[in-house]
């Protein structure tokens, strides 16, 4: 059976749907990058047209929420998925499953109805191995979805924020949640090998999940390079087309998924190795750089910082500026950047002037307060040139034995890497 394309369904094809129970059951595997292994299930549900064809959910749910069944339609599904989770439970007695919970139709009268509990207990499914997910930013009554969600976590279940990334996700809603689970949505999975401000964000996110004690699911992976960057950026669980598309419930005991993660992981471990291979060698190549530069300012005057940056900046084609600041952190030269008529200038952005207070910078007190020599930034772009670059910091000594830092922005490559 295939999916065709569905006009709008009736209300009268809707509740047949619904009273006569043409609900289908697909399971999609979620790995752990962790373990190695599948660790759950998600439970996705299609219609069963009159020709035997596949209806799509979101024709289901959005024909359901304009004839007013959406309460049924969820019910129903949920019924479904638990019934057929109960026969795969012996393929691996601790996996999870993941269920989907239509909170749009939440309200003070729903809630606290305890159905779906009702539901899991009468399928002999352990509360705990339940993820009930939730796309928050489907609900108009806050106090109601903060209510079902403490109702249920008190019961043991997990919760897993869905859809994290996309459309009108409120930030502020995961403080009130407080998910097991953050699924990064699709539209941050797709391109993230190759575009570093998806990279940044799934890395915020993940730093994110970490510090509250959450999981974070990459959802929607479909190709190998994105599984690797998603692993790389710190994702937890993995779920997408790469591994298993929804599948028919007996075809879920293959170790395909598996053998594909591990194969993975041998990949990842080699860039890895590859990975310090090279910074080793460009660390090597950045001290060059900066003992040539330390050679020409110790024991200078403050004074001729200015035209030794200047004099520098056009010799290394790694470098993209320079500039110095005291052991009082204050900035004592300007900050030299190369000469580009092409780079265009942006208001907000601009580099640090001469005079201006840096002591609040993590490389000032780290080299000045510790036995630190040299200070190396992460990646970032550049409020100075909005180029992509690491910032490498360095005590020296100046005229009078004066200790000043030396920060170089170093060059690392391009924004879409």
């Amino acid at each position: 059976m295939t999916y065709i394309h569905y006009p709008p369904l009736s209300l009268k094809a809707l509740k047949e749907i619904i009273y006569c129970e043409k609900i289908i059951v697909h399971f999609q595997p979620i790995l752990s990058a962790r373990n190695h292994s599948i660790i759950g299930f998600e439970g996705l549900v299609r219609g069963k047209g009159r020709n035997g064809d596949l209806i799509p959910p979101a024709c289901l749910f959005d024909a359901a929420r304009e004839n007013g069944l959406m309460v049924e339609l969820d019910r129903l599904c949920r019924e479904k998925v638990l019934a057929a989770f109960c026969n795969i439970r012996h393929l691996q007695r601790s996996c999870l499953l993941f269920i989907n919970s239509e909170t749009s139709s939440l309200s003070s009268e729903i809630v606290g109805s305890g159905y779906l509990l009702n539901q899991v207990m009468r399928h002999n499914v352990t509360p705990s191995n339940v993820i009930i997910e939730i796309v928050e930013s489907r609900t108009d009554d806050v106090k109601a979805l903060v209510r079902f969600v403490n109702n249920y976590r008190d019961n043991g279940f997990n919760i897993a924020l869905d859809d994290v990334g996309t459309g009108y996700s409120n930030f502020e809603r995961i403080s009130l949640l407080r998910p097991n689970i953050i699924k990064v949505d699709r539209s941050i999975i797709s391109g993230i090998a190759t575009n570093y401000f998806k990279q940044a964000i799934f890395k915020s996110l993940t730093n994110l999940s970490r510090n509250i004690g959450s999981l974070t699911l990459a959802e929607g992976v479909e190709t190998k390079e994105e599984v690797l960057r998603c692993i790389e950026c710190g994702a937890d669980l993995l779920q997408g087309h790469y591994f298993s598309k929804p599948k028919d419930i007996m075809c879920t005991a293959s170790c395909d998924e598996e053998g594909k993660l591990i194969d993975i992981l041998h990949i990842l471990r080699s860039r890895r190795v590859e990975l310090v291979q090279t910074r080793r060698l460009e660390n090597k190549q950045r001290n060059k750089v900066v003992w040539r530069i330390l050679q020409m300012l110790q024991d200078k005057n403050p004074e001729t910082f200015d035209d030794i940056l200047r004099e520098i900046i056009d010799t290394s084609d790694s470098i993209d500026a320079l500039y110095i600041i005291s052991d009082e952190g204050i900035q004592v030269t300007d900050t030299v950047i190369k000469d580009d008529s092409k780079r265009l200038i942006n208001p907000p952005f601009h580099a640090a002037n001469n005079n201006e207070d840096l002591s609040h910078k993590d490389y000032y007190y780290q080299l000045i307060n510790t036995d630190l020599e040299q200070y190396i930034t992460d990646r970032y772009i550049s409020f100075a040139t909005g180029n992509l670059c690491i910032t490498l910091s360095r005590l020296f000594r100046g005229e009078g034995y004066r200790r000043f830092i030396l920060c170089m922005d170093f060059l690392v490559g391009d924004r879409s890497s």
